[in-house]
């Protein structure tokens, strides 16, 4: 069904386990098919995930040939719960591939009828209003493969969900929400069940809205049942189904009520159905389309936030008809414009799976990370609040040690989030707050917010993000010395974009980054120093004096700040920082470069180490057009090095550790002595994505091809994490930590 110039990038391989191509839009939530062809993942609660799958939610094919008996399979494996016992499930898991927001499965013939479909959302770069709706289309060819005629119909069934994603558990619901009941969309353009609430106010709560299934197909009879259960045996649905190829009239349903204790209500559960007749060979599609208008969002502490899509299509949650009926007239378009960018990705970096295909798939956080994109109507500043969590096990929001490593990708598509997320930062910035926070290690306490320092994070969802930043507190953020350095860097790249006027307003913030940094030049160098604990990105690394992480971010800094002090008439000061910058690069050579690498730091219990991201600060320089903070053979030196060191050796070609030549009498002093590997030994995909990007920055092509194909090998097929590429995996063990992270949005750095 895919292009055949693009099945290379699709990764068509039977998974080692359930994953998928999450659908929705931006700042939507997310719902996954999942590669057994299950919605397994749920992400609709503002900055929570859930994962279960419901045999209600899914897919039907029904096939007659002749007078042959009718067969019916529903695309999806047997739950083995006995819900919808009556329906008869596949037996072995379709094939699957995925391109994001692409999805593509082939499920096993029924008659000798196949049914291939490919699933999306419309994730469109350079268009937020496409990108930000809350509609999944699901564009299936139904092909008659045998010698006589058929008649095949394809059902698409769905529960009501209302009240299922208003808090952050993260199972299954045990029951029903009371209050819900289905009804006919009334639809000329296709058949269609709207999937409601009652309402005790105008807007609703969040999780409660308007769902909807839609089905149209080729020369095709259309039916629809309003409502069965689906959590029953199904037999009122699926033995009419089976016998007639239509989805049964059942009536107009119920409503649910709050029931007993231990007996939950019926589950309202819709169905759409096309019936058309195949002859030999033949091939006809059907559209179908899930949506959910879901308007609110509402984090922890009760503030309400609007969702983006609701600027343009309302605030009620009324509107699942008219997103329907737009999403099945757009879904040509929508998939023509995809693919347009995925031949601009193919044309630029490549057909191989380790570079367009893996640049695309990675791309996935934007729906993903569990994304927020609100209304900027209620707003102060009548901007947008955009939002990426660092991961579900990390729950924050805009983590910026990783969002200078994700903000790539989304200031490549959609440049006015990215500056968003720049503006948010620098509100925070000469902003203080009397709260504290207790420190996880050692009990202390710290400022919720403190002057001068960009904050680690925008909020935790279980709080009030945007609004509190700092929910981080496994460490003392406010000492780091990172942190500014990446929002000075942010601010520069986000203002080529953005024009001289934005560039220029947010100078004063650059300033105080800047100058709040300089303290920590304790011996007047020009370069800033660690204090001999884990006060940057590596928190579970400590650091003393110049370190390569720290001083070639600060080197980097200043001469992103020299630059845009330059523009703002500040010409002394221009001056002044470059000048500093010069000789800072001077003391990072001179201090840390040991004829092999660049040392984690001058006097610390990991110096001599080999550290995967000693180069960093001086990468993105180079990528930003800021000049060489470091010699290019020495970089090169280093570059290679690690390669050898970090990837051959200590990662078995698996992956690049982060950390390898580690002094044996070290290892007693790193925080986590449960387990000592933790950000040390382990492949981290977003380091090493970042490091192929610096190896092919100084010219190590063949090094940075082979690590990406050693990445896509572990990541995609020997270990299945494709759509949840986590923070770190182990060498020669099938084990991870914390999936669904977001600094592997880096693999956007290949050139």
């Amino acid at each position: 069904m895919l292009p055949a110039s693009r099945t290379k990038l699709n990764h068509l391989f039977p998974p080692l386990c359930a994953t998928g191509v999450p659908l929705g839009g931006i700042g939507t939530g997310s719902i996954t098919r999942a590669s057994d062809g299950r919605f397994s993942r749920w992400t609709l609660k503002g900055g929570g995930i859930r994962q279960f799958s419901i045999p209600a939610n899914g897919f039907a094919l029904r096939v007659r040939r002749g007078g042959a008996m009718p067969a019916a399979r529903a695309l999806q494996p047997d739950p083995a719960n006995g819900e919808l016992a009556s329906f008869v499930f596949e037996s072995a898991a379709p094939e699957w591939g995925g391109l994001f927001p692409f999805a593509w499965h082939r499920h096993a013939r029924v008659q000798d009828v196949e049914a291939e479909c490919l699933s999306f959302s419309p994730v469109i770069p350079g268009d937020i209003a496409c990108s930000a709706l809350p509609v999944a289309v699901f564009r299936w060819q139904i092909t008659n493969h045998g010698n006589s005629p058929a008649v095949a119909s394809l059902a698409f069934h769905f529960a009501n969900l209302n009240g299922w994603f208003s808090d952050f558990g993260e199972a299954r619901p045990q029951r029903v929400a009371a209050g819900c009941f289905n009804r006919s969309m009334q639809s000329g353009l296709a058949a269609g069940v709207i999937l409601d609430r009652q309402r005790v106010a105008e807007v609703p709560p969040e999780g409660t809205g308007e769902w909807a299934i839609a089905i149209v197909g080729e020369g095709a009879k259309r039916s629809e049942t309003v409502c069965f259960d689906g959590t029953g045996d199904g037999s009122e649905f699926w033995e009419p189904f089976l016998r007639t190829g239509d989805a049964p009239d059942l009536g107009t349903g119920w409503l649910t009520e709050s029931g007993f204790r231990e007996t939950p209500p019926a589950h309202p559960t819709a169905a759409v159905s096309s019936r058309f007749a195949l002859d030999p060979c033949e091939a006809k599609s059907v559209t179908a389309v899930l949506v959910w208008d879901v308007p609110i969002i509402t984090f922890g502490m009760g503030r309400r936030w609007y969702r983006h899509y609701t600027d343009q299509w309302g605030r009620a949650g009324r509107s699942a008809r008219a997103l329907a009926e737009f999403a099945l007239n757009s879904a040509p378009e929508w998939e023509q414009r995809i693919a347009a960018w995925h031949d601009r990705t193919v044309a630029k970096l490549g057909e191989a799976p380790h570079r367009a295909g893996m640049a695309i798939n990675e791309s996935y956080f934007l729906v993903g990370g569990m994304s927020v994109l609100t209304s900027g109507k209620d707003a102060p500043d009548g901007h947008p609040r955009f939002g990426l969590i660092e991961c579900p096990e990390y729950a924050l929001y805009n983590t910026l040690d990783l969002w200078i490593y994700a903000a790539e990708a989304v200031s490549r598509f959609f440049p006015d989030l990215a500056a968003g997320v720049v503006d948010e930062y620098l509100g925070h910035l000469d902003a203080s707050s009397p709260a504290l926070r207790r420190h996880r290690w050692d009990g202390s306490l710290f400022p919720v917010n403190r002057e001068g320092v960009v904050p680690h994070d925008l909020g935790g969802p279980e709080e009030d993000p945007f609004v509190v930043p700092h929910s981080y507190t496994y460490r003392d953020p406010t000492i780091w010395k990172d942190l500014n350095c990446y929002l000075t860097l942010c601010v520069f790249r986000e203002g080529r974009e953005m024009g001289a006027n934005w560039r220029r307003d947010r100078f004063p913030a650059v300033r105080a980054a800047i100058e709040h940094l300089q303290q920590f030049d304790c011996d007047g160098d020009g370069i800033i120093e660690n204090e001999g604990i884990p006060d940057q990105t590596f928190d579970n690394i400590p650091m003393s004096g110049p370190s390569s992480c720290c001083g070639g971010l600060w080197v980097a800094a200043l001469l992103a700040a020299s630059v845009l002090a330059r523009e703002a008439g500040e010409v002394a000061l221009a001056a002044h920082w470059k000048e500093q910058a010069e000789r800072a690069s001077e003391a990072f050579h001179d201090v840390l470069f040991n004829g092999s690498w660049y040392r984690v730091d001058s006097s610390g219990p990991l110096s001599d180490a080999c550290f995967i991201e000693q180069l960093m600060g001086p990468f993105l320089a180079r990528r930003l057009g800021l000049g060489n903070i470091v010699p290019e053979a020495a970089a090169r030196t280093s570059l290679r090095n690690i390669f050898q060191n970090n990837f051959v050796d200590a990662g078995g070609g698996e992956g690049a550790v982060s950390i390898s030549c580690i002094p044996h009498s070290a290892t007693k002093l790193l925080p986590h002595q449960d387990d000592t590997s933790f950000q040390t030994s382990e492949i981290q995909p977003g380091f090493n994505f970042s490091f192929a990007a610096q190896l092919e920055s100084w010219g190590l092509g063949s090094e940075a091809d082979t690590l990406r194909r050693a990445l896509h090998r572990e990541l995609y097929i020997r270990r299945n994490l494709i759509f949840q590429t986590p923070a770190a995996y182990d060498r020669g063990r099938m084990t991870c930590r914390a999936i669904m992270n977001m600094r592997p949005m880096s693999m956007l750095w290949i050139s």
